[in-house]
């Protein structure tokens, strides 16, 4: 088996090649959603997951998945693939799960060797995001199941476009290069297209932060979204600048959370067996 790695100029290689953003964003969804929001416990629902059920995870991140997984004792493999040489050293540091640095349009394994493959929250980084599910589908067994979730087309628009100020304000583009145009509004007919079936769920939230700190922990973490890479000169000057107007925003509007919605949705889908 051959690991097939990103161009190492890619904008999702140096996006992700430090987690400490992709995690903020994970803590910030997960404490100040306004209503309990767990995109993974839904994953695992609409899957059922028996216990031998073998698992491919694309684009598995801080590998926090997997690891729920393993520690439930599930019995069946447990594999993922990124883009990050990080995520893959996190995801595979748990005992029972692997994990390969790979594309989600050449996944590095044999026809119809999993039962399950997700892909939570990473279908719009794919440069050929319908070649992506089509490896998905290739992979699995006659009656496997897949899983994504992407979000809507908006997500956070009032931190987006406070952090988008700051970036204006320094004379900077806040254009952020999109891999494709993949959201909840699209997958659907994607995934129909290559699996021939489709299941939606809508999840609709919103972000409620209580203070500023936690404000401004979210909003420089999305500061690649509004066209400054990590490796950008002025990132850390505008990351200053990003939790100031936080700062201020909450001195001006005391006893206030600021709210922000969200949302996202679940699309499942299974390889069609003989006579379905």
């Amino acid at each position: 088996m051959t690991s097939v790695p990103p161009a190492p100029d890619s904008p999702i290689t140096a996006e992700y090649a430090d987690l400490t953003p992709l995690q903020a964003r994970i803590t910030a969804h997960r404490l100040f959603s306004e209503h309990p929001d767990n995109p993974d416990a839904a994953v695992r629902s609409v899957l059922g997951l028996p216990s031998d059920h073998d698992l491919l995870d694309v684009g598995c991140g801080t590998g926090e998945f997997l690891h729920s997984l393993a520690d439930a004792r599930h019995g069946g493999q447990l594999t993922g693939v990124d883009t990050s040489a990080d995520a893959v050293q996190a995801t595979q540091s748990a005992s029972g799960v692997e994990a390969w640095c790979a594309t989600a349009t050449e996944l590095p394994f044999s026809d119809a060797v999993f039962d399950c493959v997700t892909a939570r929250h990473m279908l719009y980084h794919v440069d050929d995001p319908a070649l992506a599910v089509t490896e998905a589908q290739r992979v699995l067994r006659a009656g496997g199941q897949f899983a994504a979730t992407v979000n809507h087309r908006e997500v956070a628009p009032r931190t987006m476009n406070l952090v988008r100020s700051v970036v204006q304000d320094a004379g900077l583009s806040t254009h952020a290069e999109l891999t494709n145009d993949i959201h909840s509004d699209t997958l659907p007919l994607l995934v129909e297209e290559v699996f021939g079936n489709v299941a939606i769920q809508r999840f609709d939230n919103a972000l409620l932060f209580p203070g500023a700190e936690d404000l401004a922990s979210y909003a420089v973490a999305l500061l690649s979204f509004c066209g400054v890479a990590p490796e950008a000169p002025l990132r850390g000057q505008l990351a200053d600048e990003v939790k100031e107007r936080c700062r201020q925003w909450f001195a001006d509007h005391p006893g206030t959370g600021w709210r922000d919605e969200k949302g996202y949705i679940l699309c499942s889908a299974h390889v069609r067996t003989a006579g379905q």
